[in-house]
C-alpha cells in the first residue's frame, strides 16, 4: 500500500493506493460512513474502471477532540472491473438519491461495497487495483457517525 498525505492549506489530504486485502481493509476504515449520491457513481466498461465520487468523514481526525468533525469530497477508483452488480436499489433512481456506505470487503473475485439499507454493489475484478484521492478542502459537520457496539 502507498499512502500519501498532502497539505492543501489547512487540509491534509489523503492518496491511497490499494493492491490487495489489507489495503482494502484500510480503504474501508477511511471510507466509513462515506455519502455518496447515485449520480456519484460511475463505470466505463472501455477501460474497466468503477469510479465513485463522495463525501467522506474525516475519521482520522476523530481523535482530536480540538478538531470538529468534517467531511470533504473524494475520488475513489477501482481499476481491473469487469462487471458491476447492484443490489437493494437500481442505478437509475433519483440521482439525488445518496448510499451511506458501512464497509468494503474482499471475496475473491469480488469486492463488496456494502451500504446502509441493505444495499450493496459487487464489482468482479480481476485484481486489486484502486486508489482514493482527497479532491477538495474539508468543510465542518454538526455531527460525527455513530455506530453500536456489540
Amino acid at each position: 500500500m502507498y499512502l500519501t498525505v498532502e497539505a492543501k492549506m489547512d487540509t491534509k489530504l489523503l492518496k491511497i493506493l490499494a493492491t490487495d486485502q489489507e489495503d482494502l481493509e484500510v480503504f474501508s476504515a477511511f471510507l466509513q460512513d462515506a455519502i455518496i449520491p447515485l449520480k456519484g457513481l460511475d463505470y466505463c466498461e472501455g477501460d474497466h474502471t468503477f469510479r465513485i465520487f463522495a463525501n467522506r468523514f474525516r475519521w482520522e481526525l476523530s481523535e482530536n477532540k480540538k478538531e470538529k468533525p468534517q467531511r470533504l469530497h473524494t475520488g475513489v477508483v477501482f481499476q481491473d472491473v469487469t462487471k458491476v452488480e447492484y443490489r437493494g436499489f437500481t442505478r437509475y433512481e433519483d440521482q439525488n438519491h445518496s448510499l451511506e456506505l458501512l464497509t468494503i470487503q474482499y471475496d475473491e473475485p469480488h469486492i463488496h461495497l456494502i451500504f446502509a439499507t441493505d444495499a450493496q454493489i459487487r464489482l468482479t475484478v480481476d485484481k486489486i487495483h484502486a486508489r482514493i484521492k482527497d479532491v477538495d478542502d474539508a468543510w465542518p459537520v454538526l455531527h460525527q457517525p455513530k455506530h453500536k457496539t456489540a
